[in-house]
């Protein structure tokens, strides 16, 4: 082979690599932003969602407010979720989480001690200590944890807490799709929870590289086969 092809080959595989490198890697969302959702079950809109997201790179505080609308509110609760914590090279980490206005199971805390290892939960039935793995979040950041990572993993095995529990949990990131929203045509990428047959709980999410690995779309599916799906309207920047 000669110089002028050998020069050619490396050329090729700089750019390939260049090319990988910025596919996998993004910029961390602005400081205050406020996405809008609409939540559907079915051909039915059941209420509208809120998450608001501030940071200043080294803190964040996180809300998720869901709202039922029309008959919805008769058998569906108003909860807001709250995370606050640090940022890492790793992405979020939780130190306070608190859940209000689940009527069925109560409101519920999560406090993260992370020197001690140890994750307290209150709840109705009273307060319970468990200890607490490196890799643990909380409900409310789950679908954040990625737009604050330098990369998409492959596969995440991560533990979470809705602060009655925590359990360890698998996502497989299943490739890009492109979604067709009220905010433009999006290519996404789309992780789903790994699960051991279909009767299990599912959970899935699209995150927007046009915004910064926010999440546009969410879908929940109960034992029963239920979907509740919540979908993107709006996303502002304060």
């Amino acid at each position: 082979m000669n110089d002028r092809l050998v020069s050619t080959a490396i050329n090729i595989l700089l750019l390939l690599l260049i090319i990988t490198f910025a596919s996998s890697t993004h910029g961390a969302p602005p400081a205050s932003v406020k996405i809008l959702f609409e939540i559907k079950m079915g051909d039915l809109t059941i209420g509208q969602g809120i998450d608001t997201l501030q940071h200043d790179s080294k803190s964040y505080w996180l809300s998720s407010k869901i709202t039922p609308r029309g008959l919805a509110s008769l058998f569906l609760d108003e909860v807001e979720r709250e995370s606050s914590g640090s940022i890492s090279e790793t992405g979020l980490v939780p130190e306070r989480f608190t859940e209000k206005g689940n009527k069925k199971k109560g409101d519920s805390e999560a406090h993260f001690e992370w020197e001690k290892k140890i994750l307290t939960l209150v709840m109705r039935e009273g307060q319970q200590t468990v200890a607490l793995p490196t890799d643990s979040i909380d409900q409310a950041v789950l679908p954040y944890q990625f737009s604050f990572k330098t990369a998409l993993p492959e596969e995440t095995i991560i533990n979470i807490t809705d602060g009655r529990r925590l359990k360890q949990y698998v996502y497989e990131r299943k490739g890009d799709q492109t979604l067709t929203t009220p905010i433009g045509i999006l290519k996404t990428a789309y992780f789903k929870k790994i699960v051991a047959s279909d009767t299990d709980r599912q959970f899935e999410f699209w995150l927007s590289y046009d915004h910064h690995l926010l999440p546009v779309k969410i879908r929940f599916v109960d034992k029963k086969g239920n979907a509740i799906e919540s979908n993107v309207q709006a996303v502002s920047i304060n």
